[in-house]
């Protein structure tokens, strides 16, 4: 790898040239300060130990420490404008504060955040990464035309992975400010060129407002289309849906987005008004396969726990719609009264439900390939999750 990568182990390579390579990446011409003493519970979190380190001067701390793997970590920051940067022991044993970590002002060639209006700003800023990386980003032709919401990238590194941050530029400027999230793809160092290419359309980013089923179904269309290398396949659930089914209305104020990929599997969310989030997962290259319970107007519908028979009709129409046949649902998380009634079908656990919580309203969570869960109910000691699988 030529010196760099964002995880060091002792033998691959020099120590010296390595936190050479962070420095020049990511550091620029400022000096490492070094965090440690950790003592409970005095100094939980350690003190400053070293300032004003060059590489030579850092790796001989860590060889003195004994550290056998170190990996770069780095985070968004509280602002925009300043992401941060440490180098860490890889951690071993019990979770808790790393006995030893470098800390570094952000000023190298690669940079960790920054605004990204349109699908050209993203391409260039993924690109850029690439000497982070074990395979180089491509760029990949990205519109000019600006995105909806102006956004902020972020690069955050850990020893498991990396993530790309899309959130909106607006919440990235504010002081102090938490990020609005738009979407997030989680991925390894080794897979993060290939992976960015599931970014890399607007409409991946980019909510969409949907009224009635044919406006979903064309933004699932969108989605597989730009999921799909060879365009989608034949027989999509999502082209040609009927004019009787496509003018099923689904929640006032309902919007499609992505929030997620990781490790090639996507999460879908349609956010409603007056009504729990509905999310759908899956593997990008088979959205047909999880996504298409979302076009039965059962899997918007809510049912109120209090009329015992429309809730256990509903709950048999959400088995048909997401596994086609019986299924077997279960319950965890309650306590007391509350507690999981055990393997049951749809008539038991609608009586269960009318019986636990008749002023509730009922409605799905989460949908995949092989899973329905229920929007969680509240309840005096926490929630409790309803989830069913085929029988």
């Amino acid at each position: 790898m030529g010196g760099g990568g964002l995880v060091w182990r002792d033998g691959e390579q020099s120590l010296d040239g390595w936190i050479e390579w962070v420095r020049r990446c990511l550091v620029g011409d400022g000096g490492f300060r070094v965090i440690g003493d950790v003592r409970w519970p005095d100094e939980p979190y350690g003190r400053q130990l070293h300032s004003g380190l060059d590489a030579a001067g850092l790796a001989e701390v860590f060889r003195a420490a004994g550290v056998a793997a170190l990996y770069v970590s780095t985070t968004r920051g509280l602002e925009l404008s300043s992401p941060t940067v440490e180098i860490m022991p890889v951690p071993v044993g019990p979770p808790g504060p790393p006995p030893l970590r470098a800390q570094a002002e952000p000023g190298g060639s690669v940079r960790l955040g920054a605004p990204v209006r349109s699908g050209a700003e993203l391409d260039a800023w993924l690109a850029q990464l690439s000497p982070l990386l074990p395979h180089p980003v491509p760029m990949r032709g990205g519109s000019g035309t600006p995105f909806a919401r102006p956004l902020a990238a972020g690069l955050l590194a850990r020893p498991d992975g990396v993530r790309v941050c899309l959130d909106t530029l607006e919440s990235r400027l504010r002081p102090n400010g938490n990020p609005t999230s738009v979407v997030t793809l989680v991925s390894s160092a080794e897979r993060l060129a290939a992976d960015t290419a599931l970014l890399r359309d607007p409409r991946v980013v980019e909510e969409t407002a949907v009224r009635t089923m044919h406006d979903l179904a064309g933004a699932l269309a969108a989605l597989e289309r730009v999921w799909s290398p060879g365009g989608a396949p034949a027989g999509s659930p999502f082209a040609g849906l009927g004019i009787w089914a496509g003018s099923g209305v689904v929640a006032s104020g309902s919007r499609v987005r992505v929030v997620r990929m990781e490790h090639g599997s996507a999460r879908l969310s349609i956010g409603r008004t007056g009504a729990p989030e509905l999310e759908a997962e899956g593997p990008v290259g088979e959205l047909a396969r999880w996504a298409r319970p979302l076009l039965d107007p059962a899997v918007h519908a809510t049912a109120y726990a209090g009329r015992r028979r429309a809730l256990v009709t509903w709950l048999e129409r959400l088995e048909r719609a997401v596994f086609d046949g019986p299924t077997r649902w279960s319950v965890s998380g309650g306590h007391g009264d509350e507690a999981s009634p055990g393997p049951s079908d749809a008539s038991r656990l609608g009586r269960w439900l009318h019986s636990r919580f008749p002023q509730q309203r009922v409605s799905a969570g989460l949908v995949t390939a092989d899973s329905l869960q229920l929007a969680d109910l509240l309840t005096a000691t926490g929630r409790v999750t309803v989830t069913a699988h085929r029988a």
